[in-house]
């Protein structure tokens, strides 16, 4: 939220912000001139900053999406498995309860499933370029979504070898997301100016990548293996004990829902104490590698028919392949792009269970059981632990304090959460005006940069400390006008040891002697 309400603050894209993630700031705008020029009057005295009522956002956003998914399964003849589909859906709520690049690219991609389905229901080109404006936001709020369009081309491209008449859809799509890229352009020249934008485009980077990509892409394909072997260890031994003695289908769809449920209570009790959303996540891959088994385990099972469609050529394989060829691509955008492990790319495999959920009937009886246990690890993992501190989850029954002031207002927050969001908002409400530049390294960058209206002056909230922190100075150098006029440093940072030995460390040092403030383990700075 921090680097979407810069832009919101005015700041341009590409000549004042530097990171990589910058443009989502273009999808939430709105939302930010809502509160912030109209609701903030009359729902803040009630409790309401910035931070809940985007959440509130948020879910109502999610609630529509998971609605209109549910609306349009109920028009297949897996009408009867609707419901839960849709609740796991919404239900499975991606990073922060917030909007992000990972939440909005989420909403992108199951749109852009739920209108092909209903393009090849009705063959009306309203849905193409519904797919073609669906794709260019998840190009917005995550730019190496800019594959995706490419691969989902090719993939038309094939079938149209195939015989199937899209020549002239994939006309339309390109041209939308062509139309949506010059008025993006248009944007752009209105605000930044493309000259400009373009000649800062060097200074784009990651600063938390650690490693090259190859490295990163190694280690990635490494995890997907072992998710395979774990996934396909039963398949493997119940085909094995088939062959020696007759095995039913039932009771090997359930023997692997039983070992699915083993699996996610294993992970879950290897770290009692830090259960994060990632491990729903892992069991989420199991489902995703086995998908390719269930769907084509048959080659004319009935249960692959999705719907009854005007035109037979649309039929199982095509449309439940398109989930996963939807999933696999997305999952290699976010793998190639992410700077953590497989749980980032993960979260795309949801499209896949969902599916998967969708079919299960008569003919995946077994899988009846599999079906409820992911619902219910969805709402255990979704209402039950929360997102909490830096990246970690706790249980709800933690004792919590509702922050009563400022962008957090309206939030409950852990003891420690409680008492550095005050320390930050002490500090920059009372020595930080909005005609200041302020710098947090690290810590509690995110509250301190929501709690007051001064300009980030980094380029990125993001500058995390020990991290491409050249960036910063570098930063400072092309725009010496943004040179911080306040920095704030958390010297209890896990990062701070680190930061120490980096440039900008010196830097402060040799620029910013005054201690404008210090209390607990944050410091304030000034020249």
């Amino acid at each position: 939220l921090s680097l979407y309400r810069s832009t919101y603050q005015g700041g341009r894209l590409f000549v004042d912000n530097w990171d990589t993630l910058q443009m989502g700031g273009i999808i939430t705008y709105p939302l930010f001139a809502l509160y912030y020029e109209l609701l903030r009057p009359y729902i803040a005295p009630m409790g309401c900053g910035i931070v809940l009522f985007m959440r509130i956002a948020y879910q109502v956003v999610r609630l529509v999406v998971a609605f209109y998914l549910y609306i349009t399964i109920r028009k297949t003849r897996y009408r009867d498995n609707a419901f839960i589909t849709a609740l796991i859906y919404y239900a499975f709520i991606i990073s922060f309860k917030n909007f992000s690049y990972k939440s909005i690219c989420d909403f992108c991609i199951i749109l852009i499933l739920c209108w092909s389905y209903r393009f090849f229901d009705t063959e009306k080109k309203i849905y193409i370029v519904l797919i073609g404006v669906a794709t260019s936001v998840a190009i917005l709020a995550y730019p190496t979504m800019i594959f995706f369009p490419v691969a989902f081309v090719i993939l038309a491209l094939i079938m149209v070898y195939r015989g199937y008449d899209l020549v002239s859809p994939i006309i339309v799509y390109i041209v939308t997301c062509f139309v949506c890229g010059a008025l993006t352009l248009v944007y752009l020249q209105f605000t930044s100016g493309i000259y400009e934008a373009f000649l800062h485009l060097s200074y784009l980077s990651d600063s938390s990548h650690i490693g090259g990509w190859t490295v990163r892409i190694g280690k990635m394909l490494l995890s997907y293996l072992i998710f395979a072997v774990i996934a396909y260890f039963p398949v493997i031994i119940m085909t094995i004990i088939g062959r020696i003695s007759y095995l039913s289908e039932k009771a090997f769809q359930t023997v692997l829902s039983i070992y699915w449920i083993i699996f996610m209570v294993a992970v879950i009790a290897l770290r009692a104490n830090s259960v994060s959303l990632s491990r729903f996540v892992y069991g989420l891959l199991v489902i995703f590698m086995w998908f390719p088994f269930f769907i084509y385990r048959r080659e004319h099972n009935e249960y692959t028919t999705i719907g009854q469609y005007r035109r037979p050529e649309y039929d199982n394989r095509q449309l439940l392949g398109l989930v996963l060829f939807v999933s696999v691509c997305a999952q290699a955008v976010w793998a190639f792009s992410t700077n953590q492990d497989i749980a980032i790319p993960g979260f795309m495999s949801i499209y896949v269970v969902l599916a998967l959920v969708m079919i299960i009937g008569d003919e995946l009886e077994g899988l009846k059981l599999l079906r409820f246990a992911v619902a219910a690890f969805a709402l255990f993992f979704m209402g039950f632990w929360v997102a909490e501190e830096d990246g970690g989850y706790s249980d709800i029954i933690e004792s919590r304090t509702y922050v009563t002031y400022g962008a957090y207002q309206g939030i409950a927050f852990s003891d420690s959460d409680y008492e550095m969001n005050e320390i930050c908002y002490n500090m920059v409400t009372e020595y930080v005006t909005e005609d200041d530049y302020l710098f947090v390294p690290m810590g509690y960058s995110l509250s301190a940069y929501l709690n007051c209206d001064a300009h980030i002056a980094a380029g990125t909230p993001y500058a995390r400390a020990g991290k491409g922190q050249d960036r910063v100075l570098e930063y400072w150098e092309v725009h010496p006008d943004k040179q911080p006029d306040f920095i704030l440093i958390d010297t209890a940072n896990k990062y701070y040891d680190e930061f120490e030995q980096g440039e900008t460390y010196q830097y402060i040092l040799e620029n910013y002697p005054t201690t404008v403030a210090a209390e607990g383990d944050f410091v304030l700075l000034s020249k």
